[in-house]
């Protein structure tokens, strides 16, 4: 596979490239400095060819039989692609980009995205079962890639044909794990829609992801190795990936693995696992069965590796004896189902959060940490949840940890468990700890900013090494988890004050999704409607008046989504069953109060007045009801009211004479 890097256009006008061209077709030549090589070279050929620039777009496509044919011979490898299409599409849908599959003689098997600025022509051309082969087609991203099989990226008018001039494209082939061309993934954007450099980062990285889709799942009856010289990026779509016999002879070897071993595949191909990294398969097997991973050891450096996959039809033989450890307790801890909204509601309208949102769910994928880092209540654990449940991840489990509830000197055998008799008072049968709770899914920690320097070492070890040592000794346990962490506080301040690692801050910071407060918010007024009717227990159609609706909207909320929620299960709370619009009558008094700056304020003509009786009676019914609840407790009832104390016991003062 022919990899050459990808150089960025140095042309200033576009329209210099336009002139070019066409007196690249009068003249047989294109003046020296205005085209990158990769395509000039493709004009030449497309002049060759006999193309002409100004030739319409005509196109005959396949049948409906045709296409599905061709589908069901490319299933592998659209069913692989299919995750990474949906990811970009939801990144650039709003720069109007889309997503084109397509075969490795360039026909298109699957398109995704937003195509409504293309012309009716473009559109046509751009259905499943049209080819864009180069020498049909002309320079065009897919074509073009496939004829250089290298990344690729075109801008507007270095297309041959002017009547895709207004696009721009990045392409890259996808090869199998012999080498072999498979197709094209291809995204492309209006011309005008900003820098490309990125788009094509992005999809090379979707590449990888897609090619170690087709490797694991095409060798499912051999050993795969997981192989990286970073021990961060193993499992991940910079990962080298092996495939192995049993005797450790190797039988296939991506990309990724060439590279860093700086080899071609036929030197890796074919050869003994022993031969090229100087230790046998079975003791290498065993050493990733008994501690989770394990290093290989070149002259060009050490790599370290993981066993991603051993087929059920392999003897186990040579795999390390069980030691006669005191064993832990496996009880897991029994847990609801996870209950949170998808991400897209989440985000809302807010393009900053829907910026993050895919950044932080794109992360996970590629098994990059996530940094969530908000306001007290702007609902950073439910944005936890939403983004696993999103995740690869998501039948996992989920497992919070509040590092700033949980006392110092317990908060090192809660993340690591322990052995039986590890230190006085221990449980007996020893205790899982939440980090290998979380195996196979997803941990979150919350206020990781509280969390002991001390600790934090220990735990700046596991992230690294992907192991854990319960309290009390024994053997290590590989981890595979997805980590997600959370703070009110910046943690960069607090790097910079000595509180915080600087070390652990960049290894959990693999994005950082930064939620705004509600105040920040765009779209205050659409988030509150659609939460309200989130909140309403018997699905009514509930609406806020317009005065009520700009008092929420200008109130600073200092406790964020989570006042909010209060504030609008107390007004559901206090309103009759036929009412459908929410105002001040069903407002606590102390929350009119900081609305309004200046007390209760109330319009003649509300509701409080014409139905000032029935309503006063429903609020009171309530309280006692909540208070009963309670059993009593004032603090617990004013908090789930969202009234303050004082306010509460006025409330009750009224009850007790009788007050209606």
């Amino acid at each position: 596979m022919k990899k050459t890097a990808v150089s960025t256009p140095s042309v200033d006008s576009l329209q210099t490239v336009k002139v070019a061209r066409h007196r690249l077709v009068a003249e047989g030549e294109v003046p020296s400095g205005v085209l990158r090589s990769e395509i000039e070279d493709s004009w030449l050929r497309c002049i060759n060819a006999g193309l002409n620039c100004d030739a319409p777009l005509d196109f005959e496509n396949l049948s409906k039989d045709c296409i599905d044919d061709l589908k069901d011979k490319n299933r592998r490898l659209i069913e692989a692609a299919h995750p990474e299409i949906k990811q970009l599409v939801e990144y650039f849908r709003t720069d109007g980009g889309f997503v084109m599959l397509t075969d490795e003689s360039a026909t298109i098997l699957k398109i995704k995205g937003e195509t409504r600025h293309l012309d009716a022509s473009t559109r046509y051309a751009l259905a499943p079962g049209a080819n864009w082969g180069e020498a049909l087609r002309g320079t065009n991203g897919p074509g073009t890639a496939i004829v250089n099989g290298s990344p690729l990226m075109i801008q507007g008018s270095e297309h041959f044909l002017d009547s895709i001039g207004y696009l721009s494209c990045c392409s890259a082939p996808i090869f199998d794990p012999k080498g072999e061309l498979l197709g094209v993934l291809d995204l492309t954007s209006p011309t005008d829609n900003g820098d490309l450099p990125p788009n094509l980062s992005l999809v090379q990285q979707a590449i990888r992801s897609i090619e170690n889709r087709i490797f694991s799942g095409q060798f499912q009856q051999h050993i795969v190795l997981s192989v990286h010289s970073r021990p961060e990026y193993l499992r991940s779509s910079w990962q080298g990936l092996l495939a192995l016999e049993l005797d450790g002879h190797i039988q296939a070897a991506n990309e990724q693995i060439c590279q860093l071993l700086n080899r071609k595949r036929e030197q890796l191909v074919g050869r003994n696992l022993e031969e090229l990294f100087g230790v046998r398969a079975e003791v290498l097997l065993t050493d990733l069965h008994r501690k989770g991973r394990g290093q290989l050891r070149t002259r060009g450096g050490d790599f370290y590796c993981e066993l991603l996959h051993f087929p059920n039809s392999f003897p186990l033989s040579y795999k390390a004896p069980q030691q006669s450890t005191p064993k832990i307790s496996r009880n897991k801890p029994t847990s609801a189902a996870l209950n949170a909204p998808p991400l897209s509601e989440l985000a809302g309208q807010d393009p900053r959060l829907q910026k993050g949102v895919r950044m932080g769910s794109r992360a996970l994928s590629h098994e990059l940490p996530v940094l969530i880092q908000g306001e007290t209540g702007t609902g950073k654990e439910v944005m936890a949840k939403s983004l696993h449940l999103d995740s690869r991840r998501h039948q996992g489990a989920f497992v919070a940890v509040n590092c700033a509830s949980i006392p110092e000197g317990l908060i090192e055998s809660e993340l690591f468990g322990y052995r039986e008799g590890a230190f006085t008072g221990s449980r007996k049968g020893g205790m899982i700890g939440r980090l290998e709770q979380a195996q196979g899914g997803t941990l979150f920690l919350d206020e990781i900013g509280d969390m002991p320097l001390a600790l934090q070492a220990r735990l700046l070890r596991v992230l690294q090494e992907r192991t854990i040592s319960p309290l009390g000794g024994g053997d290590e346990i590989a981890l595979d988890i997805a980590v997600i962490c959370a703070s009110h506080r910046d943690l960069k301040a607090l790097v910079a004050e000595g509180l915080f690692r600087e070390d652990l801050y960049y290894r959990l910071n693999g994005v950082c999704l930064r939620i705004p407060a509600f105040r920040e918010r765009t779209d205050k007024e659409d988030f509150i409607r659609y939460f309200l009717q989130q909140l309403t227990p018997d699905g009514r159609q509930i609406d806020i008046d317009s005065a009520m609706m700009s008092q929420l909207l200008s109130y600073h909320w200092p406790g964020n989504i989570r006042q909010l929620e209060t504030t609008l299960r107390v007004a559901i709370a206090f309103m009759e069953p036929d009412e459908r619009q929410i105002d001040s009558s069903h407002i606590s008094d102390d929350f009119l109060e900081e609305l309004s700056g200046e007390g209760l304020s109330v319009p003649s003509g509300s509701a409080i007045c014409a139905n000032g009786a029935t309503l006063k009676t429903n609020e009171l019914l309530t309280i006692q009801q909540v208070l009963e609840q309670h059993e009593g407790n004032i603090s617990a009832t004013a908090m789930e009211l969202g009234i303050s104390r004082a306010t509460l016991y006025r409330k009750l003062k009224q009850l007790e004479d009788g007050a209606v």
